[in-house]
Protein backbone atom coordinates (compact mmCIF):
# COMPACT_ATOMS: atom_id res chain seq x y z
CA UNK A 1 0.00 0.00 0.00
CA UNK A 2 2.71 2.42 0.50
CA UNK A 3 3.90 2.16 -2.44
CA UNK A 4 0.65 2.71 -4.07
CA UNK A 5 0.67 6.18 -1.88
CA UNK A 6 3.71 7.15 -3.16
CA UNK A 7 3.28 6.45 -6.73
CA UNK A 8 -0.11 8.82 -6.30
CA UNK A 9 2.07 11.24 -4.99
CA UNK A 10 4.58 11.30 -8.03
CA UNK A 11 1.82 11.92 -10.19
CA UNK A 12 -0.06 14.36 -8.80
CA UNK A 13 3.67 16.30 -8.40
CA UNK A 14 4.14 15.62 -12.15
CA UNK A 15 0.26 16.64 -12.92
CA UNK A 16 0.69 19.72 -11.36
CA UNK A 17 4.40 20.59 -12.63
CA UNK A 18 2.73 19.85 -16.02
CA UNK A 19 0.32 22.44 -15.00
CA UNK A 20 2.62 25.16 -13.95
CA UNK A 21 4.17 24.87 -17.37
CA UNK A 22 1.38 25.09 -19.39
CA UNK A 23 0.77 28.16 -17.20
CA UNK A 24 4.30 29.59 -17.97
CA UNK A 25 4.09 28.77 -21.34
CA UNK A 26 0.38 30.72 -21.67
CA UNK A 27 2.00 33.79 -19.80
CA UNK A 28 5.02 33.84 -21.96
CA UNK A 29 3.29 33.96 -25.23
CA UNK A 30 0.37 36.78 -23.75
CA UNK A 31 3.65 38.59 -22.57
CA UNK A 32 5.07 38.05 -26.12
CA UNK A 33 1.76 39.32 -27.81
CA UNK A 34 1.52 42.45 -25.42
CA UNK A 35 5.27 42.91 -26.28
CA UNK A 36 4.33 43.22 -30.11
CA UNK A 37 1.34 45.23 -29.83
CA UNK A 38 2.79 47.69 -27.35
CA UNK A 39 5.61 47.68 -30.30
CA UNK A 40 3.27 48.70 -32.64
CA UNK A 41 1.16 50.61 -31.13
CA UNK A 42 3.66 53.10 -29.81
CA UNK A 43 5.46 53.16 -33.06
CA UNK A 44 1.94 54.23 -34.82
CA UNK A 45 1.43 57.10 -32.56
CA UNK A 46 5.33 58.46 -33.55
CA UNK A 47 5.39 61.38 -35.48
CA UNK A 48 8.05 60.93 -38.58
CA UNK A 49 10.14 63.24 -39.96
CA UNK A 50 13.62 61.95 -40.40
CA UNK A 51 12.75 58.67 -38.65
CA UNK A 52 14.92 58.52 -35.96
CA UNK A 53 12.31 58.95 -32.91
CA UNK A 54 10.84 55.35 -34.06
CA UNK A 55 14.27 53.70 -35.12
CA UNK A 56 15.23 54.25 -31.45
CA UNK A 57 12.10 52.16 -29.85
CA UNK A 58 14.79 49.30 -28.91
CA UNK A 59 13.74 46.31 -26.78
CA UNK A 60 15.82 44.58 -24.08
CA UNK A 61 16.47 42.21 -21.28
CA UNK A 62 18.07 42.72 -18.40
CA UNK A 63 19.15 46.42 -18.82
CA UNK A 64 17.87 49.22 -20.64
CA UNK A 65 19.95 49.83 -24.18
CA UNK A 66 22.02 53.42 -23.88
CA UNK A 67 23.11 54.15 -27.16
CA UNK A 68 21.28 56.14 -29.84
CA UNK A 69 20.87 54.85 -33.22
CA UNK A 70 21.19 57.25 -36.79
CA UNK A 71 18.09 57.06 -38.61
CA UNK A 72 18.15 55.16 -42.07
CA UNK A 73 17.96 57.74 -44.84
CA UNK A 74 15.63 56.12 -47.86
CA UNK A 75 15.26 59.48 -49.54
CA UNK A 76 13.58 63.27 -48.63
CA UNK A 77 11.13 63.10 -45.47
CA UNK A 78 8.87 65.26 -47.48
CA UNK A 79 6.35 67.53 -46.22
CA UNK A 80 5.58 65.28 -43.36
CA UNK A 81 3.81 67.84 -40.71
CA UNK A 82 1.05 67.38 -43.28
CA UNK A 83 1.27 64.05 -44.06
CA UNK A 84 -1.34 61.50 -41.39
CA UNK A 85 0.96 59.21 -39.03
CA UNK A 86 1.87 56.46 -40.77
CA UNK A 87 2.41 58.00 -44.54
CA UNK A 88 5.41 59.63 -43.80
CA UNK A 89 8.11 58.06 -46.51
CA UNK A 90 10.92 57.33 -43.95
CA UNK A 91 8.30 55.67 -41.49
CA UNK A 92 8.30 51.71 -42.63
CA UNK A 93 12.65 51.58 -43.36
CA UNK A 94 13.12 52.95 -39.45
CA UNK A 95 10.01 50.94 -37.89
CA UNK A 96 11.61 47.60 -39.80
CA UNK A 97 14.97 48.00 -38.15
CA UNK A 98 13.76 49.11 -35.03
CA UNK A 99 11.59 45.86 -34.69
CA UNK A 100 14.86 44.02 -35.03
CA UNK A 101 15.39 44.58 -31.45
CA UNK A 102 12.26 42.09 -30.57
CA UNK A 103 14.63 39.08 -31.57
CA UNK A 104 16.53 39.77 -28.08
CA UNK A 105 13.75 39.33 -25.83
CA UNK A 106 13.76 35.52 -24.39
CA UNK A 107 10.18 34.30 -23.76
CA UNK A 108 12.05 31.06 -22.55
CA UNK A 109 12.50 33.34 -19.14
CA UNK A 110 9.44 35.86 -18.98
CA UNK A 111 9.99 37.05 -16.04
CA UNK A 112 12.66 38.64 -16.91
CA UNK A 113 13.06 42.44 -16.95
CA UNK A 114 12.14 44.27 -20.01
CA UNK A 115 13.15 47.39 -21.10
CA UNK A 116 11.71 49.48 -24.14
CA UNK A 117 14.26 52.40 -24.48
CA UNK A 118 14.06 55.61 -26.84
CA UNK A 119 17.21 57.68 -26.61
CA UNK A 120 16.89 59.83 -29.98
CA UNK A 121 17.27 63.34 -29.08
CA UNK A 122 13.81 64.68 -29.95
CA UNK A 123 12.19 61.64 -28.42
CA UNK A 124 11.35 63.85 -25.23
CA UNK A 125 10.44 67.04 -27.40
CA UNK A 126 8.27 64.41 -29.15
CA UNK A 127 6.17 63.22 -26.36
CA UNK A 128 5.70 66.49 -24.57
CA UNK A 129 4.30 67.94 -27.56
CA UNK A 130 6.78 70.55 -28.19
CA UNK A 131 7.89 69.17 -31.33
CA UNK A 132 7.83 70.09 -34.55
CA UNK A 133 8.15 73.86 -33.26
CA UNK A 134 6.17 76.73 -34.56
CA UNK A 135 5.22 77.79 -37.09
CA UNK A 136 4.24 74.10 -37.77
CA UNK A 137 2.41 71.80 -34.63
CA UNK A 138 3.03 68.87 -33.25
CA UNK A 139 1.16 65.75 -34.63
CA UNK A 140 1.17 63.75 -31.14
CA UNK A 141 0.14 66.58 -28.88
CA UNK A 142 -0.49 63.97 -25.97
CA UNK A 143 2.94 62.27 -26.53
CA UNK A 144 3.37 58.83 -27.61
CA UNK A 145 4.34 56.76 -24.25
CA UNK A 146 1.62 58.44 -22.34
CA UNK A 147 -0.93 57.23 -24.47
CA UNK A 148 0.85 53.60 -25.06
CA UNK A 149 0.84 53.28 -21.04
CA UNK A 150 -2.66 54.17 -20.61
CA UNK A 151 -3.74 52.37 -23.81
CA UNK A 152 -2.22 48.85 -22.40
CA UNK A 153 -2.43 49.37 -18.61
CA UNK A 154 -6.24 49.31 -19.45
CA UNK A 155 -6.01 46.26 -22.04
CA UNK A 156 -4.12 44.01 -19.33
CA UNK A 157 -6.43 45.36 -16.46
CA UNK A 158 -9.37 44.39 -17.89
CA UNK A 159 -8.42 40.67 -19.96
CA UNK A 160 -5.33 39.99 -17.25
CA UNK A 161 -1.92 38.37 -18.33
CA UNK A 162 -3.07 34.85 -18.30
CA UNK A 163 -6.35 34.77 -20.48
Amino acid sequence: MARVELQGKQEARRAALDSIDQLERRIAQNISNLIHDIDGFIKSVTPVNTGQAVRNYIWTMGSPFAGTLDAIDNGPPGPTNSMALGAEPRRAVNEAAAAESLSSINMRDPFGVIYLTNNSPDIVGLEMGLLPGPPLKSRSPQGMFGITNAHFNAQVKARGITR
